[in-house]
């Protein structure tokens, strides 16, 4: 019998004999919640150079950990500065590629691709737009393909995909 479910597997079903009975009677300590990753915990085994920026459900990880900064030495445009966007505790920058994507270089420089603009719509949403992309003069925004993918594409105030809300991740909550 046996297996991975039916009868005596982890399926459920009588753990037969005398062992199964032993197991019962052993005092387990109950589970410990599993501590949250940190910065330290993983920034050595990060690439070097360029990182691919992808977007993903937030689970606390600290490369979905952004700071947002304004750069006022890098001027600005009607409404405000320049912002630098970095991962939270490094100076890895959010930059625009020449392919029209978005990419982390490992340090911010204050190049025009690692400058963004950052306008509130009037629905409450962002739109974050890099100073320049190399080799066009299109103005583009920073928006997600496929609600996955972050990229650089044309302005669209009905598109979702086009809008960004931020959230204040100094005021996290623990729950135990």
């Amino acid at each position: 019998m046996g297996g991975f479910g039916g009868m005596g597997g982890f399926g459920g079903g009588a753990a037969g004999g005398a062992a199964g009975g032993a197991q019962r009677a052993t005092a387990q300590a109950a589970p410990q919640p599993v501590a949250s990753q940190t910065l330290a915990d993983v920034i050595e085994d990060w690439p070097k150079g360029e990182i691919r920026v992808r977007m993903a459900d937030y689970m606390g990880r600290p490369h979905q950990r952004w700071t947002i900064t304004a750069v006022p030495e890098a001027g600005g445009y009607l409404g405000g500065p320049y912002f630098k966007i970095i991962i939270a505790g490094t100076n890895r920058a959010l930059a625009a590629t020449a392919d029209k994507e978005v990419t982390s270089v490992p340090k911010f420089t204050g190049a025009p691709e690692q400058l963004w603009r950052i306008d509130q719509c009037t629905d409450g949403t962002y739109r974050i737009m890099p100073k320049a992309v190399p080799g066009t003069d299109e103005e583009l925004v920073l928006m997600s393909a496929g609600d996955c993918t972050p990229t650089l594409g044309k302005w669209d105030f009905n598109s979702d995909n086009c809008k960004w809300n931020f959230k204040d991740m100094s005021k996290d909550i623990t729950v135990r």
